[in-house]
């Protein structure tokens, strides 16, 4: 996750969603820092409190519980995953800066072989130019 943010008031200080997010976080072993906003509820659109994941208001005016928060920080951990091709190592590498147990590109860490690219490439360039020879 790249931010989470806590908006609260005084009316509304929201102390159970503040208490439950910080022991969802800490059960599911994220070392997330959690900023915390004093504002009013028309600043952001949305009741107080409320709980922002990467600047999208994911909770307001509700104090879930921290079996919910859990399901919700995992769900959206699960989705930004999916968003990257190469899985776990969130780059979209191709297997070339995999780190190990990326169980996306199978690749496991290993780096690709520089010679078996070179070989890729030549035999390309063979069946291009042979193409260009079939067509003149």
């Amino acid at each position: 996750m790249t931010s989470i943010q806590f908006f609260y008031s005084p009316d509304f200080p929201g102390t159970a969603l503040r208490a439950n997010a910080r022991q969802a976080l800490e059960n599911l072993g994220m070392n997330q820092e959690m900023q915390e906003t004093e504002t009013a509820p028309d600043q952001i659109g949305s009741p107080l409190p409320a709980l922002a994941i990467d600047g999208e208001i994911v909770v307001s005016g509700l104090e879930p519980s921290v079996h919910e928060l859990e399901l919700l920080f995992a769900d959206h951990v699960q989705e930004r995953q999916e968003d990257f091709s190469c899985g776990e190592c969130g780059v979209e590498c191709g297997g070339m800066n995999c780190t190990e147990n990326c169980t996306r590109c199978g690749k496991n860490g290993e780096a690709s072989s520089m010679v078996a690219r070179i070989i890729g490439f030549v035999i390309l360039l063979i069946i291009l130019f042979t193409a260009v020879k079939i067509l003149a």
